[in-house]
């Protein structure tokens, strides 16, 4: 690689880092070039970034921001960057799924909202709902109380309204 395109890569890791609410870094020792391939299609599909870099630099484009101190799993063989843009689940869940079918890969450590993760606390992020399934929740545990209102509020009207049409039939069969 020249120097010209090792400073081009730093500068896109540092834009991509910068963009990223959470990065994983995964040792893919071992991984075939089919398990390669299906890691970065599942990647994709779940629109979260993957590469594969030199660890000094990726240290050099952690330099100067808050995932410093990550640069610590960047030792051995060359790294896997997983990088989750949109959704920081997404990036955690997709690489822990991907490990159920392939023994090879080790998640390192990670970066979550600036702050370093252990390899453990990424598989507890990987259990946890992403958002639009906390989103989801919510409106539900907001609606709840609406609901069960609506339904008091109608169940006196809707009794009120069922003695009235029978008064109602009896007068029209007395007639």
């Amino acid at each position: 690689m020249l120097r010209q395109q090792k400073t081009d890569f730093v500068t896109q890791m540092k834009s991509d880092l910068a963009k990223a609410q959470a990065v994983l870094f995964v040792d893919y020792t071992g991984l075939t070039v089919a398990e390669a391939n299906k890691l970065r299609v599942a990647m994709r599909k779940s629109k979260v970034g993957y590469r594969v870099v030199k660890n000094a630099l990726m240290r050099k484009a952690l330099a100067g921001t808050s995932f410093e101190g990550a640069g610590r799993y960047l030792k051995g063989t060359p790294t896997g960057v997983v990088l989750g843009f949109d959704d920081p689940v997404a990036a955690a869940r997709t690489t822990y799924e991907f490990l159920k079918t392939c023994e090879h890969l080790k998640v390192k450590g990670g970066v979550l909202d600036n702050k370093e993760i252990t390899s453990a606390e990424a598989a507890d992020l990987s259990k946890m709902p992403n958002l639009k399934e906390l989103k989801g929740g919510l409106v539900a545990l907001f609606m709840g109380p609406a609901g069960r209102l609506i339904s008091q509020i109608k169940g006196p009207g809707g009794r009120i309204a069922g003695v009235i049409q029978k008064k109602s039939e009896e007068e029209s069969a007395k007639a």
